[in-house]
């Protein structure tokens, strides 16, 4: 099997999310059901896209970006804060 490197349109949601754990938060984020879903083994993230309503190259694009970079897509942020704790 070919190993990709960022998710693609015709990966089942399942697929993605087991693959790239963090692109989890992008499907919370873009406030999609799939997480958990019975159907995320059988539907396509265009397919996913389409019953959503959603723009699928913006999508992608998130979702390529919480693959490359799983830091980012937990803290929305690239860096953590440097502020002190408050206590």
């Amino acid at each position: 099997m070919k190993k990709l490197a960022i998710p693609t349109s015709e990966l089942t949601v399942e697929e993605v999310m087991r693959r790239w754990p963090s692109t989890v938060r992008v499907f919370l984020d873009f406030r999609m059901n799939c997480v958990g879903c019975p159907i995320s083994t059988f539907h396509s993230v265009d397919e996913a896209c389409s019953e959503h309503h959603i723009d699928l190259e913006g999508f992608l694009s998130r979702l390529a970006a919480a693959a490359m970079n799983p830091q980012v897509a937990a803290t929305g942020r690239e860096w953590p804060s440097a502020s002190p704790n408050s206590a």
